[in-house]
């Protein structure tokens, strides 16, 4: 069972807007709020209980994973190691997506003011500009795995 998860970047991009900024164009902070950010989880152990507690219901669906969350105590230590495993790469994810932002903000503000977030997009303008960058915020990339989800 997938689990797409769009987490509002409202409260990442909250945490970011501490200091003005003089430029004209939208900065990191500001394009961030008003967009989202999508996670592909893999819950597993959960095929089973979907069967027999969610006939019918499509895998892959929010309202599968409603259906199994309202038979909580039902479901297989499988499914609920499963459940529990998918969301801490969730909060992992989270963790390291606001890692990165805080430590590229600068960066992406000055070399990336004028690219839109999405598909990888600013990650990749930032790797264009390696050289250029703070040491914190290509570590953080780095670390966290996301330098290499960046658009070419």
């Amino acid at each position: 069972m997938m689990i797409t998860r769009t987490v509002s970047t409202l409260i990442l991009a909250a945490l970011l807007i501490s200091g003005a900024t003089t430029a004209t164009a939208a900065t990191l902070a500001e394009k961030l709020s008003s967009g989202s950010i999508t996670m592909n989880i893999t819950v597993k152990g959960c095929n089973d209980d979907a069967e027999s507690l969610c006939p019918g219901l499509s895998n892959n669906s929010r309202k599968l994973f409603m259906c199994l969350a309202a038979y909580e105590d039902s479901l297989s230590d499988n499914c609920k190691l499963g459940i529990a495993e998918a969301a801490m790469t969730l909060e992992k994810g989270m963790m390291a997506i606001d890692y990165s932002i805080r430590s590229c903000q600068l960066d992406a503000d000055t070399y990336c003011l004028d690219v839109e977030p999405g598909e990888g997009r600013i990650v990749g303008c930032l790797k264009k500009n390696e050289e250029l960058l703070a040491p914190q915020c290509s570590t953080a990339l780095k670390e966290t795995g996301l330098w290499d989800l960046g658009a070419e």
